[in-house]
């Protein structure tokens, strides 16, 4: 007998069997017990998860010998027939292959034909997502009243691509993921049925690679005892799926944090020069990334097993949090450019020699915070009309931190000064800035306004035009924060409209024909002529 792979060998073949699952297997156990079977099922999730093995397991559970029951026989022909796929009255169609109407218009009238030995006549159409939209709205009514003891189970890895009209006329089942840890307890259970020796690194990296899929884990596990044969360790599983070992880039990260860029790169060239394919490596890079901060935050992910911890908290003690999210974003925008580069390695290794001098980088947080500590604003700004132009007073540059590491130096608040006429007129810019900051429209309006210092201790601003004036009125809280925070003592601050003086009136001179004789003698004569004319 020809040799069967894992996955065809273990299908489940019971509710019981069914991996990760329960909260579906419940409510279809309840469904029979009760005799609440409905005319139509959806079932979605990721590939591997058993959405059709669940399809399979319903319909032997409907139509065993010994039926309805929630544990099918699997002895009887039935269920032996529609394990096998011969069944009658269980048909399997594949809904990439069978896409248009005339392929609905057949399925409709072979409704007419009662189940031949079976109490139920059983549709199942995988990857139902693959109908045409005709085909869909053909199926519509014959949907939503099917003949009597005829159900339909649609599987469909892309929900979303089914018509709403469909999915409302059925029951819907949403398949999980499966966990690593269910993989490796399944894994285990079979390896040990098969009498396979298997390590339980070996396990947890091909429950990693199988991505929640138990199809894939087991695929995976065929792949490997064709090489390993009946001992199957790490060392031997790695170089099958072309992974590089987790020391190695533990290695790496100590090189990055030492700022060694010379002996990374030479270790990258023979990595590479031993065939690592560059978009896997860095794929593993960033799980690796991951998993340490996820140990940074105080997370067990369940992708390790509990000996791997040590390694992983080494290298989280080593970065801090904003680091690691750096690198890692650093790591997804190369792996986006090197899909379309032409020279892909030169990318990943600057991305690492960046990696190797982020103690050189600044921390832009931090010189945010500097910058705003030391009130830096800009040099130009409106000035009004009745303050002087003087020179603007330079501020000293702000100092920009070395290290993200660092911690930034508390800075100290601006010096106040004295509220005077003399330093008003050498604080105005600075003021023009701070306002402008806030609103642009107050800033603007500042620019048509003459101060003038009253009683010592008084801004007067007189404000040219309505609009202007009522911009400032309502800024004027804020405007008097903002004194508070350059004068000592805080000035008291008011607000006066100046109207716009009137437009002189402008006398118009007429012209009497005598005038005009006068201004041009070609005019004179032109006029002479058709007066000449015109009278008698």
């Amino acid at each position: 007998m020809s040799y069967i792979v894992l996955a065809r060998k273990y299908r489940p073949q019971t509710f019981a069997e069914v991996y990760a699952q329960d909260h579906i297997t419940q409510i279809l156990h309840n469904a029979i017990e009760g005799n609440r079977i409905a005319h139509a099922y959806l079932f979605t999730g990721p590939r591997g998860v058993g959405k059709t093995s669940m399809a399979r397991i319903f319909a032997k559970n409907l139509n065993c010998v010994e039926g309805p029951t929630v544990t099918p026989c699997n002895v009887c022909h039935n269920c032996l027939e529609i394990t096998a796929g011969t069944s009658n009255d269980v048909i399997e169609i594949d809904g990439a292959s069978n896409t248009s109407v005339d392929d609905i218009r057949e399925l409709q009238r072979e409704l007419l034909y009662a189940p031949s030995q079976s109490p139920w006549k059983i549709y199942i159409i995988d990857e139902v997502h693959m109908l045409s939209k005709n085909a869909f709205n053909a199926l519509l009514k014959t949907l939503e009243e099917p003949p009597e003891n005829v159900m339909f189970i649609f599987a469909t890895t892309e929900p979303f691509k089914v018509l709403p009209t469909i999915i409302s006329r059925c029951q819907r089942y949403d398949f999980k993921r499966i966990p690593i840890d269910a993989i490796v307890k399944r894994l285990k259970e079979l390896m040990k049925e098969e009498n396979i020796e298997i390590d339980a690194e070996s396990l947890h990296l091909i429950a990693r690679k199988a991505d929640g899929s138990l199809r894939d884990a087991l695929s995976l596990t065929d792949q490997v005892l064709s090489y390993c044969q009946n001992e199957v360790s790490i060392d031997k599983v790695r170089p099958i799926f072309g992974l590089i070992p987790t020391q190695v880039f533990g290695d790496m990260m100590r090189l990055v944090d030492a700022g060694d860029a010379h002996e990374l790169l030479e270790k990258l060239q023979r990595i590479f020069e031993e065939g690592a394919d560059l978009q896997e490596f860095i794929n593993n890079l960033m799980e690796f990334l991951r998993i340490v901060l996820l140990r940074k935050v105080g997370s067990s992910p369940s992708e390790i097993t509990a000996d791997e911890y040590p390694l992983y908290d080494e290298i989280a003690a080593l970065f801090s949090r904003e680091n690691l999210l750096y690198m890692m974003s650093m790591l997804m925008d190369a792996r986006n450019e090197i899909k379309s580069s032409g020279n892909p390695y030169l990318i990943f290794e600057l991305v690492m020699l960046k990696m190797c001098r982020l103690d050189e980088m600044e921390d832009v947080a931090n010189l945010l915070q500097q910058l705003d500590a030391q009130d830096f604003t800009p040099i130009q700004a409106a000035r009004p009309a009745a303050v002087s132009s003087p020179k603007p007073t330079p501020h000293p540059a702000p100092e920009r931190a070395s290290s993200p590491k660092a911690q930034a130096a508390p800075q100290p608040s601006p010096r106040l000064v004295e509220f005077n006429l003399e330093n008003l007129e050498n604080s105005w810019e600075r003021l023009n800035a701070r306002v402008k900051r806030e609103s642009t429209s107050a800033a603007i309006a500042l620019g048509h306004t003459k101060a003038e210092v009253k009683n010592g201790n008084l801004l007067l601003l007189k404000i040219k035009g309505g609009t202007y004036h009522n911009s400032l009125l309502g800024f004027k809280d804020q405007f008097e924060k903002i004194l508070a925070e350059l004068f000592q003592p805080a000035p008291r601050l008011s607000m006066e409209l100046v109207e716009s003086e009137a437009p002189k009136q402008v006398e118009i001179k007429r012209h009497t024909l005598e005038d005009l004789k006068e201004m041009d003698e070609n005019l004179a004569h032109f006029i002479t002529a058709t007066k000449s004319k015109l009278l008698p």
